[in-house]
């Protein structure tokens, strides 16, 4: 009905092999890079290739998020734009609603269907939905078993074909392969890695970001597509799943971060030339404890523990994974290392920085004490001086300086997602029968070659007809030209496409779109409204329109 309406009208987008618990040893130095399994030996150029898909937002459904999105150097491997009560918990209460159960998780992508487009769904839409847990660091992961909760252990099978291509040591490829499929966090429903390989394929490598360091410039210029990456590395120019995530997963094997004070003096010669650090140290090691868990070299012990940061019920933790009770709510002991830059801290981002982190070991340990607690875990109890000795000695001893500059082997491009939408929605909506307006989801980028860009909106009539006019100019706002449809119209005339589409029981409508890998569209600008039937809106003729998106080809 829309569809016709206008047209009557118109004609007038990690892991090296070590037991669960490591042995304190203080002279001990931490293993850089981490070994690789015998399946997946590195070489320098796979390592090259892998810090690009790294961070290569078309590995995304999207292309609005890469792998460094949610873990950057500045942030110690983990998210900086993680906040408390950026997810709402289990109890999901959002907005006014700040419980204490909410979460710092990690904004992550649009709900979508890859074959419907936008989907509703009750907690974030339209915003970025947000992963229940704080993203881990990506840094010194010298574990067999990745996650908070150990989810991802040695065994990588191929996503793809499900063959057994790694039997022990496979953890970091088995965590990526999971973060680029899953619908949370850089996927979508009916998304898989079959879809991720053609796309790499067609894609022109980097073409969203900008800033590449030198190591990363070189390897594109020298090898312009993915197929000619590959077959640099590989020694043919198949990309599959299972070589992307060898890539990636010996990249991450490199980021070790062993420049930090604790490395330096400490695992050298056993001691801090600070006075002040060396307190703090004595501390770490005696009555405070903490080597308990953070084990030296690597300043965790890798295992699993309940410290009774949250009650249990508000997340199982390991037990989830094993399914034994003795389990519940216990966690890994997170790396100490850079805990200054992580922001948040624990799995839930409970407290907001190191000196939270200490006020906790000191008099809150008990607050949530289950059957699980582990026995090694108290009060401490401590001086003001003890404590500020503390934060110094986690703050300044354990912090890699080369990381809050992104200097190599951390540095990195500057991604399209870090710059101002490209994507610019301006105009005066008109309203529905009820009297509310749409939402516009315009968040894509629309870059050339991109096999799924998308426009939609929210909040719109349900099950009703709608279409999406495009022009090459915008409007003002100036009612629509027949006075049977009184509409703000903020695209200009003519109006070269309409493409008609439907929204959902939600008030949910979706255009998808291919865009050509036609260069000449490159910095092109073109304007779309949307507009929506509904019987009810008298006043403009059972139609009415959204905002005006400003869409710039990238």
């Amino acid at each position: 009905m829309v569809a016709c309406m206008l047209r009557l009208t118109l004609a007038a987008f990690f892991v090296i092999v070590v037991a669960p618990s490591v042995v304190a040893q203080e002279d001990a130095i931490m293993p850089n890079p981490i070994e690789a399994p015998d399946e997946n030996q590195p070489t320098p150029d796979q390592v090259t290739l892998g810090k690009i898909l790294f961070w290569e937002e078309q590995l995304s459904f999207d292309n609005t998020l890469a792998c460094g999105t949610c873990h950057r150097p500045e942030a110690g491997g983990s998210d900086p734009r993680a906040f408390k009560g950026s997810h709402p918990g289990p109890d999901g209460l959002f907005g006014v609603f700040l419980t204490d159960d909410d979460v710092a998780g990690s904004p992550s992508a649009v709900s979508a269907d890859a074959d419907t487009g936008f989907l509703h769904e009750e907690s974030f839409f339209p915003a970025p939905q947000a992963t229940p847990r704080k993203a881990p660091t990506v840094y010194n992961l010298h574990a067999t078993d990745l996650n908070w909760d150990g989810e991802f252990s040695g065994p990588f099978d191929d996503p793809v074909t499900g063959e057994s291509v790694i039997n022990f040591g496979g953890s970091i490829e088995a965590a990526i392969a999971d973060a680029i499929n899953d619908p949370v966090q850089m996927g979508a429903l009916n998304w898989g890695w079959v879809d991720v390989q053609s796309k790499l394929a067609s894609v022109k490598p980097m073409l969203l970001a900008t800033d590449l360091p030198p190591d990363m410039d070189a390897f594109v210029t020298a090898n312009n597509t993915y197929p000619k990456m590959f077959q640099a590395v590989y020694g043919s120019p198949d990309v599959t799943a299972t070589r992307a995530i060898f890539a990636i997963a010996n990249y991450l094997r490199t980021q070790v971060t062993d420049q930090t004070l604790f490395d330096i003096e400490v695992l050298n010669s056993g001691s801090f030339t600070d006075p002040g650090l060396e307190d703090g140290l004595t501390l770490f090691k005696e009555e405070g404890n903490c080597t308990s868990c953070h084990v030296f070299p690597f300043l965790s012990d890798t295992n699993f523990h309940n410290i009774g940061v949250r009650p249990d019920a508000e997340d199982i933790g390991r037990e989830a994974v094993t399914g034994q009770a003795e389990d519940r709510g216990k966690f890994r002991t997170p790396n100490a290392r850079n805990s200054l830059l992580r922001g948040t801290l624990f799995h839930n981002g409970g407290v907001a920085n190191v000196t939270e982190l200490i006020d906790f070991y000191d008099e809150q340990v008990n607050k949530f004490e289950g059957p699980n607690m582990d026995p090694e875990i108290f009060n401490l109890y401590l001086t003001q001086a003890e404590r500020l000795a503390l934060v110094r000695l986690i703050e300044e001893g354990m912090t890699d300086p080369r990381l809050a500059t992104a200097q190599p082997p951390f540095d990195h491009p500057t991604l399209r997602s870090d710059l101002p939408a490209s994507n610019t929605v301006f105009g005066v909506p008109s309203l529905s029968g009820t009297g509310t307006t749409m939402t516009l989801i315009a968040h894509v980028p629309a870059n050339i070659g991109h096999p799924n860009w998308m426009l939609g909106v929210d909040d719109a009539t349900p099950n009703q007809g709608a279409i999406l006019a495009l022009s090459m100019s915008a409007a003002d706002g100036s009612p629509f030209p027949d006075p049977a449809f009184p509409i703000p119209m903020n695209i200009g005339f003519p109006i070269v496409q309409m493409l008609p589409t439907a929204t959902d029981a939600f008030g949910v409508a979706t255009i998808q779109l291919p865009i050509n890998k036609n260069a000449a569209l490159q910095g092109q600008k073109m304007y779309g409204q949307f507009f929506v039937s509904d019987p009810g809106a008298v006043a403009t003729g059972g139609l009415y329109g959204s905002e005006g998106v400003e869409i710039e080809f990238l």
